[in-house]
């Protein structure tokens, strides 16, 4: 029963006690039988406030872990050494790793909002829509970038596509790593 459930159940209590002292003349055994139903229902809600503390205690800590959790991963998502991307299903970035940033040679706050698909070089381009429309990638493919005052760059891309099942929103999760040094030795 929860807290607010238990505070209507002694509100009716209550009125059914104040309910009888009013129409039955004041006898000592009522009294009695009242003072100890208050009691008995103070006794419950002062257990219903310390199971509240409990839970509300509990919470926290599950929060503080959650928290220390999430800084664990942003931290290992920020120092990878590949460049990583979470984009919505249009390729529009919301984060970006610092790799990313160097990957495409602009800072990285200013990759957060942008298509990806404007580093996209223009022959890739298709390709890159008909991968991105993809809700299933099963295998790693690769094209070329034109980073802003920087040489073209090839890369090798793999993705996941998470569905929030509530929202119907998906996340696509980038993982970009330079692979033009290799392509030029083979």
């Amino acid at each position: 029963m929860s807290i607010s459930q238990q505070i209507e159940a002694v509100y009716q209590r209550a009125l059914l006690l104040r309910q009888r002292a009013t129409t039955v003349p004041l006898q000592k055994e009522l009294l009695e039988a009242a003072l100890k139903e208050l009691y008995f229902v103070l006794e419950e809600l002062q257990t219903a406030d310390e199971e509240l503390h409990q839970q509300n205690q509990e919470l926290a800590a599950t929060r503080h872990e959650v928290d220390l959790e999430r800084q664990r991963y942003r931290t290992l998502f920020e120092l990878a050494p590949d460049s990583y991307l979470v984009t919505d299903k249009t390729g529009k970035i919301h984060h970006a790793n610092r790799a990313a940033a160097a990957l495409f040679s602009i800072p990285q706050e200013s990759l957060v909002g942008k298509p990806l698909m404007v580093w996209i070089d223009k022959p890739n381009r298709l390709q890159f829509q008909q991968r991105l429309m993809d809700p299933n990638p099963t295998q790693n493919w690769q094209v070329t970038l034109t980073p802003r005052q920087a040489e073209p760059v090839t890369v090798a891309i793999a993705t996941t596509h998470l569905k929030d099942p509530r929202s119907k929103v998906i996340t696509i999760l980038w993982s970009l790593r330079d692979v033009t040094q290799r392509q030029s030795m083979q």
